[in-house]
């Protein structure tokens, strides 16, 4: 008999198990590479990027503890690993770590070792979606909030001075008894009669004010709507029981008011704020001789 070569009659197997060695060894080599990738983006993550990345178990035990904001903070690593951190920080991670041991995806802020933290817990599973430990992220948000409280002081500031450019833009003066005057300055726009007719109704009423003077004198220009706003904020006083009076109308501006076909007929109108000011003395002076001479009702 001849003898044949065994590698003959098993060549097609041998094959085939070389081919799925191959194939193994490939994919093992790829995730070989993948990990060694996943590893250096993690590496790079911890090493620049000012967190902590942290890893406990059920009861609180940290396994695991690295990243920059572990310098950031003055800690070392080896403090941490192997403590609890339930009884290092009892307010800070004691809550939202049991809420992610209970399953709860966790966002919190917190304060510790002088610095501001937004805080991530994630609940870790096994296998069996049994709920091992928390995968925690503390990232240093120190600066970005004293950026934001630096902006808010000052978005403080510029409110108030709105407010203090506003008062002295649009000031409500007592001149004579029972008279109040708001002298307005520059554009007036929809927006600021609006404001401006909040403030005159509120003195009106504050003051007892029997006349409010409307001085246009240092206005250079209205809008197309400012017009019907004045006439609604006189109409607006004269439900309060009082006569709102509109003094120093200047040219451009009653161009304006005539090009409207706004009517002014049942408005007062004067010249000037000494005009407005003697129409107001002379009509409360009329009242009070109308009133003395009023014939009294005889007693019973």
């Amino acid at each position: 008999m001849t003898k044949h070569d065994p590698q003959e009659h098993n060549g097609e197997p041998q094959a085939a198990s070389a081919e799925a060695n191959a194939g193994g060894d490939s994919e093992h080599a790829r995730l070989t590479t993948r990990c060694r990738e996943l590893e250096a983006i993690l590496r790079t993550i911890l090493d620049h990027v000012p967190l902590i990345a942290w890893r406990l178990d059920r009861e609180g035990i940290i396994q695991f503890a690295d990243g920059r904001g572990l310098t950031n903070a003055g800690i070392k690593k080896e403090d941490l690993i192997g403590a609890n951190a339930f009884e290092i920080y009892p307010d800070d991670v004691a809550v939202p770590v049991r809420a992610a041991l209970a399953g709860e995806i966790i966002h919190a802020p917190s304060e510790a070792h002088g610095i501001s933290w937004e805080n991530w817990d994630v609940p870790l599973r096994n296998d069996a979606g049994e709920i091992t430990g928390v995968l925690a992220v503390s990232l240093d948000v120190t600066e970005n909030r004293r950026v934001e409280r630096e902006l808010r002081n000052q978005l403080d500031v510029v409110m108030r001075q709105r407010q203090v450019i506003q008062d002295l833009s649009t000031p409500i003066l007592q001149i004579w008894e029972g008279v109040i005057a708001l002298p307005m300055i520059g554009v007036i726009d929809s927006m600021r009669t609006a404001e401006v007719m909040d403030s005159l109704l509120d003195a009106v009423v504050r003051d007892r004010a029997r006349f409010a003077l409307l001085d246009l004198t240092g206005v250079e220009a209205v809008d197309t709507k400012t017009a019907s706003y004045l006439i609604d904020l006189v109409r607006a006083i004269r439900l309060l029981g009082a006569e709102g009076v509109i003094t120093g109308i200047r040219p451009s501006v009653a161009q304006t008011i005539v090009a409207l076909g706004v009517d002014l007929s049942e408005i007062t109108t004067l010249g000037n704020l000494r005009a407005g000011l003697r129409h107001c003395i002379v009509q409360m002076r009329r009242e009070q001789v109308a009133a003395k001479q009023e014939p009294r009702k005889p007693s019973a």
